[in-house]
């Protein structure tokens, strides 16, 4: 009888071991799956950690590699003023430059001459009044343009120094009513800033910004450069040359000199006196691609003789 009172004890105990051992490999396998978890999840934000500095790293590359192209075109600059007394569409720096690969990513540049441009701010005086000359080169640029010319009127309003509204498109204070703002009554720093003027839509500024710059303007007599003059700003110059005449004008260039009034037709009238064959500033665009890293800059230089000088650095676009 003792021995199998013995025998269930022991069945017993053995059955409460194995009890005991399967819950234990329970919990060890629950402390498992918790562990592989927290291991992935570390594994995941490493990668991420690994990715994000690799894409700062090669921003930060993109970033110099621009500033880079920036001061090529600064050097190129320098070099063509101690070279040439004027400036064209055929020299060096006006050239098309191909994409050329530094290290493990792709760099660009262009430069733009600014002179080929009207100045937006030409159209206000030293004086903070319109520029009646400059008003109708820009009410002939919009009609060219298929654009509102009425939207001229608006641009006066939104730069000169005075309450009353300028020509039938005028717009003062009071047309912002619904506006959480005012008239500038200052000159444009970029031409972005046409989105605050009633009427413009950024579909004009698209096509705008093809033909006219906003710049600092000397009592509204901003130099156009007529070797790298658009044929559109030369018509808006001179309303009475002909297609033709302007065609001819250009198959000219490039010039050391100013044509002479009576050498093309139409070529006289107030716009004649803006006329120049030296630029005085220019825009360059610089892009570079380091893997992921798409970074794109705009930049404003102006040149006194030869001297050059960055106004304003603008970041264009950043794709991650």
């Amino acid at each position: 009888m003792k021995g199998q009172i013995r025998l269930v004890r022991f069945n017993q105990f053995a059955e409460a071991r194995q009890h005991e051992r399967g819950a234990a490999l329970i919990v060890v396998l629950g402390l498992v799956a918790v562990i592989a978890g927290w291991a992935a999840t570390s594994a995941y934000e490493d990668l991420i950690a690994i990715r994000r500095a690799d894409n700062g790293q090669a921003a930060s590359k993109a970033e110099l590699a621009c500033l880079s192209a920036l001061e090529l075109a600064r050097v190129a600059l320098r070099e063509d003023a101690n070279n040439t007394q004027e400036d064209s569409l055929e020299e060096d720096w006006a050239m098309d430059a191909p994409v050329f690969p530094v290290d493990d990513g792709l760099v660009s540049a262009e430069v733009v001459d600014a002179n080929r441009f009207l100045n937006i701010n030409d159209l206000i005086n030293a004086r903070g009044e319109a520029n009646p000359t400059v008003v109708v080169m820009f009410r002939t640029l919009f009609q060219q343009l298929n654009l509102d010319t009425s939207l001229v009127d608006a641009l006066v309003d939104w730069l000169d120094k005075d309450a009353h509204p300028f020509g039938s498109g005028g717009a003062e204070d009071a047309s912002y009513y619904d506006q959480p703002y005012k008239v500038k009554n200052a000159p444009l720093d970029r031409l972005e800033e046409l989105l605050f003027i009633r009427g413009f839509t950024a579909t004009d500024i698209r096509i705008l910004t093809a033909f006219v710059v906003a710049r600092k303007s000397v009592n509204g007599q901003t130099r156009v450069n007529v070797n790298t003059a658009l044929p559109e700003v030369l018509q808006a110059m001179f309303p009475s040359m002909s297609q033709a005449d302007v065609e001819t004008l250009i198959s000219g260039r490039p010039y050391v000199a100013v044509p002479t009034q009576t050498s093309i037709p139409g070529l006289s009238g107030a716009g004649y006196a803006q006329l120049s064959v030296q630029s005085d500033a220019f825009m360059v665009k610089s892009r570079a691609i380091f893997g992921n890293a798409d970074w794109q800059e705009a930049y404003f230089l102006e040149r006194n003789g030869t001297k050059v000088q960055l106004v304003w650095r603008e970041r264009l676009i950043w794709q991650p």
